[in-house]
């Protein structure tokens, strides 16, 4: 990251690690990203401090357009009120920006986030649009609200954003999902330069991942076989709570969804391996 207050980075909706189920069934704001330099502000020993992406004190250029902005002296105003938080801004230069996508009209901020450094939490959209709103801060602006339940539907709208950044000739879109600290703040970014497929869906109920698969549930009851040992694995009420648990927390870790299969089969197989073995 750099430094304490360094912007988490975000990666590319097509190459999103570990992967992008972490985004099913959770409300994702989706907002314009507009073309300038990732700026954090904050306020620390009676000082305001501001800082590029990867550099705790920007270079004097960078400070320079931030101060020369109508905004600047408004978020000191925010910060003073709220003096916890750490205010994250695009500054945008005044003409064509540097990869052609925008044209500003002057030297602007964007309120992009607010960070809470007390607790390490973003705040959702709303509230940062409403701190910002009561001292006419500009904030990013706020395309869509969506919830999907399936990969397949993601893709889609991802795509479909596509379609409205070249139209409106904007740089990209952010997708966030607000997950609570910072090292798991769920973030993901659709541009341009990306490749496209087709159209858009919003559905509702809850997402639908893949079923584990069967090498992750054997592995399970193994590791129930190593905890337990022979003859404890062989009293069934013993056994099965602990497969069922150890099942229950790689479907957890990796998205899967429960097996068709009843654990109860696997455990039988695993004793008879036991007994041939």
């Amino acid at each position: 990251m750099g430094f304490k207050y360094a912007y988490p980075e975000i990666q590319n909706w097509e190459v999103f690690r570990p992967t992008l189920r972490m985004f099913l069934g959770k409300n994702i704001d989706w907002t314009y990203k507009e073309d300038g330099s990732n700026i954090a502000i904050w306020l620390e020993e009676e000082k305001i401090h501001i800082a590029s992406r990867h550099q705790e004190k920007a270079s004097q250029d960078l400070v320079d357009l931030v101060l020369r902005t109508e905004e600047y002296q408004k978020i000191v105003e925010l910060l003073k009120e709220n003096p916890t938080f750490v205010v994250y801004v695009e500054a945008c230069r005044k003409g064509r920006s540097v990869t052609g996508a925008r044209l500003y009209e002057r030297d602007q901020l964007f309120l992009f986030d607010i960070c809470d450094s007390r607790s390490g939490e973003f705040l959702p959209y709303t509230n940062a649009y409403q701190h910002a709103y009561h001292h006419g801060i500009q904030t990013v602006k706020l395309y869509a609200q969506t919830r999907h339940k399936t990969i397949k539907d993601l893709r889609k709208f991802c795509c479909h954003l596509l379609d409205i950044e070249k139209a409106e000739g904007l740089e990209g879109m952010v997708g966030k999902a607000h997950y609570g600290i910072k090292d798991d703040y769920l973030q993901l970014k659709v541009k341009v330069d990306i490749p496209r497929p087709v159209i858009r869906k919003i559905a509702k109920g809850n997402p639908i991942y893949p079923e584990i698969p069967e090498a992750e549930i054997l592995g399970a009851v193994d590791k129930a076989w190593q905890d337990l040992g022979n003859e404890r694995f062989k009293d069934v009420k013993t056994a099965m709570p602990l497969i069922a648990e150890y099942v229950k927390e790689e479907c957890k870790k990796h998205l899967y969804s429960s097996p068709a299969k009843k654990l109860f089969a696997y455990y039988q197989d695993y004793l008879r391996g036991l007994v041939d073995a």
